[in-house]
Parts: structure tokens; sequence; C-alpha cells
């Protein structure tokens, strides 16, 4: 990946720092190349000691990415943070659940399975979400998802290195991912709606 495409995707996930993408403006030579002349004067011009600054920032660099790669990109790293455990790796199980509700339907077994039981813990802990759980509580619920959820994670990251899901792009409605899926049928068979047993059964399946 390029590093004017990694930039513009850590803008557009909020993750780089402000001060770090006004040098990055102020330093890419590349950048004159690439936008308009009134787009660079507009980008360059921004105030960036205000957040705001980044929100118009995106309107001008996102029309020159592909929508598709970045939102494959962020999944990847979500799905890498599951697979490694990361210290806050229950942020990024409950993120497969909010993915899943936006139109990410592969994400069915992560985000049913073991996402909303992070949004809504089974009806066994004494906590109505991940927050109000005690740390001894929260550390049983996430061992109680490994290994499995790790090979969840990892048969999701195997299908976007196949090719077999391919994110596309989005419409820009709240569940408007758009993707092709040529899984085989067998892999799109549920497998980890059991994991899930929250008190309030709010959801539906199909």
């Amino acid at each position: 990946m390029n590093n004017f495409d990694l930039t513009v995707f850590k803008l557009i996930a909020r993750e780089i720092e402000i001060s770090k993408f006004e040098k990055w403006v102020y330093e890419e030579r590349k950048l004159e190349g690439i936008l308009t002349p009134d787009e660079y004067l507009e980008l360059i011009s921004q105030a960036y000691k205000q957040p705001s600054s980044l929100y118009e920032a995106e309107k001008i660099l996102k029309r020159y990415v592909n929508i598709g790669n970045y939102h494959e990109w962020y999944l990847r790293r979500i799905l890498q943070k599951i697979i490694d455990r990361s210290v806050d790796a229950h942020k990024y199980i409950e993120e497969c659940y909010d993915l899943y509700c936006k139109g990410y339907g592969f994400l069915d077994n992560l985000g049913l399975g073991y996402g909303l039981a992070i949004t809504v813990p089974p009806s066994n802990y004494n906590g109505g979400s991940w927050d109000k759980l005690e740390s001894p509580e929260q550390i049983k619920l996430l061992d109680s998802f490994y290994p499995d959820v790790r090979r969840e994670a990892e048969k999701v990251l195997g299908w976007l290195d196949s090719g077999e899901i391919s994110i596309t792009g989005h419409d820009g409605s709240s569940q408007g991912i758009e993707y092709m899926d040529i899984r085989k049928k067998e892999d799109k068979e549920p497998t980890g709606y059991k994991i899930a047993s929250p008190s309030k059964k709010w959801w539906k399946l199909w």
C-alpha cells in the first residue's frame, strides 16, 4: 500500500494525529500532482488546530482512494486485533457486531456469536453491559470466547485473502456496505450464534 492511501485511510478512520497529518500535507510533494490546484490550495489552507479541519481534508482526499479498499483495510485491522488478542480485544469483537448491523452480513458469526455478547453480556454475568462487569467477569467472558473467536476471525481473513469476500464500496446509507460474496454454501452457514445468550434477546436472525 502506498503512503498516500495509507495516510488517507488513517484520516478517514481518525487514527492520525492532527499535527502529524498537517506535517504530511505540507511535506508530501505528490499532493500537487494528485489534486486539482483549487483542492490543493484548500487543503494547505486548512486551520489544522481545529478538529473540523480533518473532516474538511477528508472530503477532499477520499475522492482519490478506493473506498472499498479502505473498508477492507479497516476490517483487516479489526480481525488481526482479535487474532492477536490485543489488550482491548473486547472492543474489536464488539465492533464486529456493529459492522454486521451496518451491512457486513458475512460477519454474522463474529457479530452475533461474540460481539453481541460484549454489547449485552449473557444473563449469568452481573452486568447489562461490558463496562458494568467487574474485571474478573470481563476476563471470564473474554476467556470463554477464545480460541473459537480467533478461528472465526482467521476464517474471515482467509475469505478476504482468497477473494471469496471482496468489499467493493459503500452507498452512503447506514447499512450500505457493498461486497461480493462467492463463498461456498457451507461457509455461509451460521456457526457462532449459540455463543451469545444475552439477558435481553431483542434481535432477529432472519
